[in-house]
C-alpha cells in the first residue's frame, strides 16, 4: 500500500510539473497572440490534455475554467492572424507589382499559387494550378512567402530566351523526333517527347564529352512550362507551331500533359500534343 501511494504521487508531481511548463510556455506565446495564434490552439489542446490526467481539486477547477475562457479568446485571435497574414503578404506583393486573388486556403499569385495550413502553420508553393510543387513547409510569415516567390520568379525571369533560338529549336526537337517515330511532319507528337528532345539540344559540348552532372544544363517543367509561353506570346508562334489541348483524362498524367500559362495572371491550360508545319528558312 506504501508504495502505490509513492508512485501516486510521484504520479502527480510529474503531471502537475508538467501542467505548470506547458501553462508557462503558453503564457509566454501570448505576448503576440496573434501571431502565435495557432501555435497556442496547439498547446492549449496539449494543456487541456495534461490537465485532465490530474485528480479533482479546486485549482484543476480553476485551471479548466480558464482553459474554456482561452478557446473562447484563441478563436478572435486566429481570425486576427488570417486577416493580418492576408493584409501583410498583399502589401509586399504590391511593392513589387503582383496582385493576389483567390480565398484561404489557395491563393494565386501571378504563376503561382500558394496553398495554405494555418493549423501547421505553413504553405506550398506551386507553379501554375498546383501543377508543379515548388516548396513546401515554407513558414506561414509573410516576409519569408514573399522572399521565397521572389526567388523562384527571379530564376523564371533571368532565364535566357531568344524567341528565334527557342522556336528554332522546338522545331528541330520536334522533327528529330518525327525521325525517330517515323512520322510525316505535320503529325502530332507528344509534347513531354519533343521537350526532352530539346532538353538535349540544349546540352553544351562539354556535356556530350563528359556527361556529368555538373556539366548538364537543367530544365524543370516550370522552366519549360514558362519557355512555351513566351514562345506563344511572340509572333512565332503563328508561324506554323500548333499546341493541342489534353483531354480531361490526360491532365492528370505528366507524361501525356503539360501546362502552360495564356497569362501572367495565372490562367492556363493543359496540352498533351504539339506539331508543326513546313517553315522556311529554319
Amino acid at each position: 500500500m506504501t508504495k502505490e501511494l509513492i508512485e501516486n504521487f510521484k504520479g502527480l508531481a510529474k503531471n502537475s510539473n508538467k501542467t505548470a511548463k506547458l501553462l508557462e510556455n503558453y503564457i509566454t506565446l501570448k505576448q503576440s497572440s496573434t501571431e502565435n495564434a495557432y501555435l497556442l490552439e496547439k498547446k492549449l489542446a496539449e494543456l487541456s490534455k495534461n490537465t485532465d490526467r490530474l485528480p479533482d481539486f479546486d485549482h484543476k477547477k480553476s485551471l479548466i475554467a480558464w482553459i474554456d475562457q482561452e478557446k473562447n479568446a484563441l478563436a478572435k485571435a486566429k481570425d486576427d492572424f488570417r486577416f493580418k497574414f492576408g493584409q501583410e503578404l498583399k502589401t509586399l506583393l504590391q511593392s513589387q507589382g503582383k496582385s493576389m486573388r483567390g480565398q484561404y486556403p489557395l491563393l494565386k499569385i501571378g504563376l503561382y499559387t500558394l496553398k495554405l495550413d494555418f493549423e501547421f502553420g505553413e504553405a506550398i508553393l506551386y507553379f501554375g494550378p498546383e501543377v508543379e510543387k515548388l516548396k513546401s513547409k515554407i513558414p506561414l510569415h509573410p516576409a519569408k512567402i514573399f522572399e521565397t516567390i521572389k526567388k523562384y520568379d527571379e530564376e523564371l525571369q533571368i532565364t535566357k530566351f531568344d524567341p528565334d533560338e527557342i522556336f528554332k529549336a522546338l522545331y528541330q526537337a520536334y522533327k528529330n523526333r518525327l525521325t525517330l517515330t517515323n512520322k510525316a511532319l505535320g503529325e502530332k507528337l507528344l509534347i513531354t517527347e519533343v521537350l526532352s528532345e530539346f532538353v538535349i539540344l540544349k546540352q553544351s559540348k562539354q556535356f556530350f564529352i563528359d556527361p556529368r552532372k555538373e556539366n548538364f544544363q537543367e530544365y524543370p517543367r516550370p522552366k519549360l512550362s514558362y519557355l512555351l509561353y513566351l514562345v506563344k506570346k511572340s509572333n512565332l508562334y503563328q508561324k506554323g507551331m500548333r499546341l493541342h489541348v489534353a483531354t480531361f483524362d490526360a491532365t492528370t498524367d505528366k507524361l501525356r500533359s503539360f501546362w502552360i500559362p495564356e497569362n501572367d495572371n495565372g490562367d492556363g491550360s493543359y496540352y498533351s500534343y504539339i506539331s508543326f508545319e513546313k517553315i522556311q528558312n529554319t
